[in-house]
């Protein structure tokens, strides 16, 4: 890994992601990120309050796996342990953890946001 701890994001991933598809797809990946992930991190947070495992694993999923595109590693690993807990119907006692995972991803999207493409939210 090349990011320091400190580091939201993994600058060789994003590095990576923009040489493979280019400045403006990688500004629409973004924009597409940003505007998805408020509403799947509430999702995530109702369906483990509700008992849904599967919804929560699925936003879980998606969450995790889209902020590795990015190299949001602290990101991705409190999404993969959300997703893991989903698996295992282990729903109890995740609020702590769905908080660190909106806090973590408040920076990422601090992080993302200059790439956005148009600049619109």
């Amino acid at each position: 890994m090349t990011a320091s701890s400190d580091s939201v994001l993994d600058p060789d991933a994003v590095e990576r992601l923009r040489d493979s598809v280019g400045e403006e797809f990688l500004g629409e990946l973004v924009n597409a990120f940003l505007d998805d992930a408020p509403a799947q991190l509430t999702t995530l947070r109702g369906a483990f309050e509700c008992g849904d495992a599967e919804e929560a694993r699925r936003a879980a999923h998606t969450l995790r796996s889209s902020g590795a595109t990015f190299g949001a590693e602290g990101f991705s690993q409190l999404t993969r342990e959300l997703e893991e807990r989903a698996k295992a119907s282990n729903l109890a006692g995740t609020d702590e953890l769905i908080g660190r995972a909106e806090a973590e991803y408040a920076r990422v999207e601090a992080a993302l946001t200059p790439l956005r493409r148009g600049g619109s939210s």
